[in-house]
Protein backbone atom coordinates (compact mmCIF):
# COMPACT_ATOMS: atom_id res chain seq x y z
CA UNK A 1 0.00 0.00 0.00
CA UNK A 2 1.35 3.50 -0.75
CA UNK A 3 0.37 6.75 0.94
CA UNK A 4 0.06 10.14 -0.74
CA UNK A 5 1.47 13.00 1.41
CA UNK A 6 -0.88 16.23 0.75
CA UNK A 7 1.40 19.64 2.31
CA UNK A 8 -1.81 22.23 2.47
CA UNK A 9 -0.61 25.31 1.22
CA UNK A 10 -0.65 28.17 4.08
CA UNK A 11 -2.93 30.95 3.52
CA UNK A 12 -0.88 33.99 2.51
CA UNK A 13 0.59 32.19 0.19
CA UNK A 14 -2.78 31.49 -1.72
CA UNK A 15 -3.49 35.19 -1.73
CA UNK A 16 -0.02 36.44 -2.99
CA UNK A 17 -0.93 35.95 -6.53
CA UNK A 18 -4.20 37.60 -6.69
CA UNK A 19 -2.53 40.27 -4.61
CA UNK A 20 0.46 40.79 -6.74
CA UNK A 21 -1.51 40.71 -10.18
CA UNK A 22 -4.21 43.50 -8.78
CA UNK A 23 -1.10 45.71 -7.34
CA UNK A 24 0.25 45.28 -10.60
CA UNK A 25 -3.29 46.38 -12.01
CA UNK A 26 -3.78 49.29 -9.57
CA UNK A 27 0.52 50.42 -10.60
CA UNK A 28 -0.59 49.90 -14.25
CA UNK A 29 -3.86 52.11 -13.51
CA UNK A 30 -2.07 54.93 -11.46
CA UNK A 31 0.77 55.00 -14.30
CA UNK A 32 -1.65 55.37 -16.66
CA UNK A 33 -3.82 58.13 -14.90
CA UNK A 34 -0.28 59.66 -14.83
CA UNK A 35 0.32 59.04 -18.12
CA UNK A 36 -2.91 60.66 -19.38
CA UNK A 37 -2.82 63.27 -17.13
CA UNK A 38 0.38 64.41 -18.62
CA UNK A 39 -0.19 64.17 -22.17
CA UNK A 40 -3.69 66.49 -21.50
CA UNK A 41 -2.09 68.88 -19.60
CA UNK A 42 0.58 68.89 -22.85
CA UNK A 43 -2.85 69.01 -24.70
CA UNK A 44 -4.24 71.73 -22.96
CA UNK A 45 -1.18 73.81 -22.94
CA UNK A 46 -0.79 73.56 -26.84
CA UNK A 47 -3.96 74.53 -27.14
CA UNK A 48 -3.17 77.29 -25.38
CA UNK A 49 -0.09 78.49 -27.34
CA UNK A 50 -2.38 77.99 -30.34
CA UNK A 51 -5.43 80.12 -29.20
CA UNK A 52 -2.85 82.83 -28.02
CA UNK A 53 -1.36 81.95 -31.94
CA UNK A 54 -4.90 82.77 -33.58
CA UNK A 55 -5.41 86.31 -31.15
CA UNK A 56 -2.04 87.15 -32.09
CA UNK A 57 -2.58 86.04 -36.04
CA UNK A 58 -6.46 87.99 -35.56
CA UNK A 59 -4.80 90.66 -34.27
CA UNK A 60 -2.08 91.39 -36.87
CA UNK A 61 -4.73 90.40 -39.58
CA UNK A 62 -7.17 92.89 -38.31
CA UNK A 63 -4.54 95.78 -38.37
CA UNK A 64 -3.09 94.56 -41.81
CA UNK A 65 -6.83 95.41 -42.61
CA UNK A 66 -6.97 98.54 -41.45
CA UNK A 67 -3.47 99.78 -43.01
CA UNK A 68 -5.06 97.87 -46.76
CA UNK A 69 -7.98 100.15 -46.11
CA UNK A 70 -6.13 103.24 -45.27
CA UNK A 71 -3.68 102.75 -47.95
CA UNK A 72 -6.79 102.42 -50.56
CA UNK A 73 -8.18 105.63 -48.77
CA UNK A 74 -5.16 107.58 -49.95
CA UNK A 75 -5.07 105.63 -53.30
CA UNK A 76 -8.75 106.84 -54.32
CA UNK A 77 -7.79 110.46 -52.65
CA UNK A 78 -4.91 110.67 -54.95
CA UNK A 79 -6.40 109.32 -57.68
CA UNK A 80 -9.50 111.94 -56.91
CA UNK A 81 -7.30 114.84 -56.58
CA UNK A 82 -5.07 113.68 -59.97
CA UNK A 83 -8.25 113.87 -61.97
CA UNK A 84 -9.57 116.97 -59.83
CA UNK A 85 -6.07 118.24 -61.09
CA UNK A 86 -6.57 117.54 -64.07
CA UNK A 87 -10.02 118.30 -64.98
CA UNK A 88 -9.24 121.67 -63.56
CA UNK A 89 -5.77 122.04 -65.78
CA UNK A 90 -7.70 121.22 -68.51
CA UNK A 91 -10.15 124.15 -67.75
CA UNK A 92 -7.39 126.70 -67.27
CA UNK A 93 -6.09 125.35 -70.46
CA UNK A 94 -8.99 125.80 -72.41
CA UNK A 95 -9.60 129.52 -70.59
CA UNK A 96 -5.80 130.61 -71.33
CA UNK A 97 -6.72 129.02 -74.80
CA UNK A 98 -9.59 131.39 -75.18
CA UNK A 99 -8.10 134.45 -73.40
CA UNK A 100 -4.97 133.86 -75.97
CA UNK A 101 -8.27 133.36 -78.73
CA UNK A 102 -9.33 136.99 -77.58
CA UNK A 103 -6.07 138.56 -77.37
CA UNK A 104 -5.55 137.48 -80.36
CA UNK A 105 -8.81 138.94 -82.13
CA UNK A 106 -8.24 142.34 -80.32
CA UNK A 107 -4.54 142.66 -81.27
CA UNK A 108 -5.43 142.23 -84.52
CA UNK A 109 -8.03 145.02 -84.34
CA UNK A 110 -6.46 147.08 -82.64
CA UNK A 111 -2.75 146.95 -83.71
CA UNK A 112 -2.76 146.00 -87.45
CA UNK A 113 0.39 143.72 -88.32
CA UNK A 114 0.52 145.36 -92.24
CA UNK A 115 -1.50 142.10 -92.54
CA UNK A 116 -5.23 142.60 -94.87
CA UNK A 117 -6.59 145.11 -93.33
CA UNK A 118 -10.68 146.59 -94.18
CA UNK A 119 -13.66 144.82 -93.44
CA UNK A 120 -13.28 141.47 -92.21
CA UNK A 121 -15.78 138.00 -91.06
CA UNK A 122 -13.28 136.88 -88.34
CA UNK A 123 -15.89 134.82 -86.45
CA UNK A 124 -18.41 132.68 -88.31
CA UNK A 125 -20.61 129.59 -87.20
CA UNK A 126 -23.91 127.82 -88.18
CA UNK A 127 -26.33 126.34 -85.17
CA UNK A 128 -29.28 124.00 -85.99
CA UNK A 129 -32.29 124.91 -84.52
CA UNK A 130 -34.51 122.43 -85.14
CA UNK A 131 -36.17 121.11 -88.35
CA UNK A 132 -34.96 123.68 -91.31
CA UNK A 133 -34.33 126.25 -88.63
CA UNK A 134 -30.65 127.56 -88.42
CA UNK A 135 -29.06 130.55 -87.18
CA UNK A 136 -25.36 132.14 -88.95
CA UNK A 137 -23.68 134.17 -86.87
CA UNK A 138 -20.73 136.31 -88.34
CA UNK A 139 -18.44 138.81 -86.34
CA UNK A 140 -17.47 141.55 -88.48
CA UNK A 141 -13.89 143.28 -87.73
CA UNK A 142 -12.55 146.47 -89.65
CA UNK A 143 -8.73 146.04 -89.30
CA UNK A 144 -7.06 149.47 -90.03
CA UNK A 145 -3.94 151.55 -88.81
CA UNK A 146 -6.74 154.80 -88.23
CA UNK A 147 -9.91 153.07 -87.26
CA UNK A 148 -13.01 154.94 -87.96
CA UNK A 149 -16.49 153.88 -88.29
CA UNK A 150 -17.85 152.45 -90.99
CA UNK A 151 -21.29 150.67 -91.88
CA UNK A 152 -23.13 148.78 -94.66
CA UNK A 153 -25.34 146.10 -95.20
CA UNK A 154 -24.72 142.41 -95.55
CA UNK A 155 -26.06 139.81 -98.14
CA UNK A 156 -26.42 136.34 -97.35
CA UNK A 157 -26.45 133.36 -99.77
CA UNK A 158 -26.69 130.25 -99.26
CA UNK A 159 -25.26 127.61 -101.99
CA UNK A 160 -26.51 123.96 -102.07
CA UNK A 161 -28.37 121.19 -103.88
CA UNK A 162 -32.25 120.65 -104.57
CA UNK A 163 -33.67 117.63 -106.59
CA UNK A 164 -29.95 116.73 -107.63
CA UNK A 165 -29.38 120.04 -109.36
CA UNK A 166 -27.51 123.28 -107.65
CA UNK A 167 -29.41 125.58 -106.14
CA UNK A 168 -28.57 129.36 -104.66
CA UNK A 169 -30.72 130.64 -102.12
CA UNK A 170 -31.27 134.26 -100.94
CA UNK A 171 -32.85 136.87 -99.91
CA UNK A 172 -36.65 136.03 -99.45
CA UNK A 173 -35.95 132.63 -100.72
CA UNK A 174 -34.42 131.60 -97.39
CA UNK A 175 -37.26 132.74 -95.58
CA UNK A 176 -34.80 134.88 -93.28
CA UNK A 177 -35.42 137.24 -90.19
CA UNK A 178 -34.84 139.72 -91.28
CA UNK A 179 -34.22 139.73 -94.36
CA UNK A 180 -31.32 142.24 -94.97
CA UNK A 181 -28.29 142.74 -92.33
CA UNK A 182 -27.25 146.05 -91.02
CA UNK A 183 -23.78 147.01 -89.56
CA UNK A 184 -22.43 150.14 -88.01
CA UNK A 185 -18.96 149.87 -85.68
CA UNK A 186 -15.39 151.15 -85.64
CA UNK A 187 -13.99 147.79 -84.59
CA UNK A 188 -16.15 145.20 -84.63
CA UNK A 189 -19.93 143.77 -84.36
CA UNK A 190 -21.50 140.58 -84.04
CA UNK A 191 -24.43 139.80 -86.63
CA UNK A 192 -26.74 136.74 -86.28
CA UNK A 193 -28.89 136.25 -89.14
CA UNK A 194 -32.17 133.50 -88.61
CA UNK A 195 -32.74 131.62 -91.65
CA UNK A 196 -34.96 128.50 -92.94
CA UNK A 197 -34.34 126.08 -95.37
CA UNK A 198 -36.62 124.23 -98.07
CA UNK A 199 -37.31 120.43 -96.31
CA UNK A 200 -34.88 118.95 -99.66
CA UNK A 201 -32.68 121.50 -99.98
CA UNK A 202 -29.00 120.37 -99.06
CA UNK A 203 -26.77 122.85 -98.12
CA UNK A 204 -22.84 123.28 -98.46
CA UNK A 205 -22.03 126.99 -98.81
CA UNK A 206 -22.43 130.06 -97.54
CA UNK A 207 -20.89 133.45 -98.97
CA UNK A 208 -21.29 136.72 -97.41
CA UNK A 209 -21.28 140.09 -99.02
CA UNK A 210 -20.36 143.23 -97.20
CA UNK A 211 -21.27 146.52 -99.14
CA UNK A 212 -19.88 148.94 -96.86
CA UNK A 213 -20.32 152.71 -97.96
CA UNK A 214 -17.89 154.37 -99.84
CA UNK A 215 -15.66 151.27 -99.50
CA UNK A 216 -15.24 148.23 -102.03
CA UNK A 217 -17.76 145.22 -101.30
CA UNK A 218 -15.94 142.71 -99.61
CA UNK A 219 -16.71 139.27 -100.60
CA UNK A 220 -16.49 136.01 -97.81
CA UNK A 221 -17.43 132.24 -98.39
CA UNK A 222 -17.31 129.73 -95.74
CA UNK A 223 -18.56 125.83 -95.65
CA UNK A 224 -21.76 125.02 -94.30
CA UNK A 225 -20.87 123.14 -91.11
CA UNK A 226 -23.80 123.19 -88.75
CA UNK A 227 -22.62 122.60 -85.42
Amino acid sequence: MQYRVIREKSKWRRWLAPTLALIACLISGVVGLLWGASIAQSQIEENVALQERVEELTATNTGLRGRLTDSELIIDTQRYTAVALRDELTQLHKHMASLEAELGFFRKIMVPDGGQQGLQVERFSVTPKGGSVFVIKATLIHVSERPRVVSGTVNIEVEGAQGGSPVTLSGGALASSPEELKFRFRYFQELEQRVVLPQDFVATTVKMAMIGKNTTPVDAEFVWAAE
